[in-house]
């Protein structure tokens, strides 16, 4: 057995890490933009990912002497199978615990998921779900203070102020992707400020499928000639269809399972949708 703690990283690997993320601006430089609601967009949803998880944790950190040592514990913790293992929160002495406060943004996120893309395709125009599987983000956990409706008081994000942002601690209720979807309760059950639980960052490739997933429901709702709108460009729609048909998990050519079906089938309807509109609008 070898027992090694974050001083023992070796320089090589948190220099350049450090140095890539660079010191945090100067006074009255924004430091966190804000999110991106095109689905199309680049940076949508990067708010979630590990890299914006990189950069709280170096520039919320106590001063710039703190910047590697909150990286060092953030490569170590980020490999901790569950945060309330982690014992967040405070001591009987009302210390706070080992985690600093900086590292904690940097694992959980304070954005919620915007799940509707995976909601069930129905009539209903208030929750119009596109049935898109969850795929690699069913994996993805979800920390919340209270999750049950019949236990008094509000659920909160770990990170929320009306949790002392403390962090995840060993009492916390511990959720998927899958148990939200549905919920009726949670416009009431849970904190109108921090959405009611902190979503651990996604990896690179769940992030990715969180992308692709959105830009499909996009497209899907673009389809729906009931939702009125401007004029779709066929070509286009099919040429962005045909790339996300494409999507695999990184590292792998093929994900051959029950949601791939179901996406590959999905995008199917939708390419079938898209030929329908061009013909329509050919003279």
């Amino acid at each position: 057995m070898i027992v090694a703690g974050a001083s023992d990283l070796p320089v090589s690997l948190i220099k350049p890490w450090a140095e890539r993320i660079a010191a945090r601006p100067e006074s009255g430089t924004c430091l966190w933009p804000q999110p991106v609601l095109d689905a199309d967009g680049p940076r949508f949803g990067a708010e979630l990912g590990l890299e914006y998880g990189e950069t709280r944790a170096a520039w919320l950190a106590f001063d710039d002497r703190d910047r590697e040592p909150n990286l060092r514990l953030l490569a170590i913790l980020r490999g901790v199978h569950d945060l309330r293992t982690l014992g967040g929160g405070h001591d009987r002495d009302g210390h706070r615990r080992t985690v600093p406060q900086a590292v904690w943004h940097g694992l959980p996120a304070e954005e919620t998921l915007d799940l509707e893309p995976f909601e069930p395709a129905t009539g209903d125009r208030r929750r119009r779900g596109s049935g898109i599987p969850l795929g690699v983000l069913a994996d993805v956990q979800i920390y919340t203070t209270n999750a049950n409706p019949r236990i008094q008081g509000k659920g909160h994000s770990p990170l929320c102020r009306h949790s002392n942002e403390r962090g995840v601690a060993d009492d916390d209720d511990l959720l998927a992707p899958a148990d939200l979807l549905g919920r009726e309760d949670l416009d009431y059950h849970w904190c109108s400020k921090c959405g009611g639980y902190a979503v651990r960052r996604p990896t690179d490739t769940q992030l990715s499928y969180y992308r692709a997933a959105h830009r499909l429901h996009e497209i899907a709702q673009d389809l729906d000639r009931e939702r009125g709108g401007e004029r779709l460009d066929p070509e286009k729609v099919t040429e962005q269809l045909r790339e996300l048909a494409n999507w695999h998990p990184a590292g792998q050519d093929s994900w051959y399972t029950s949601g791939s079906r179901r996406w590959w089938r999905i995008v199917r309807d939708l390419q079938d949708k898209a030929e329908a509109a061009r013909r329509h609008d050919t003279p």
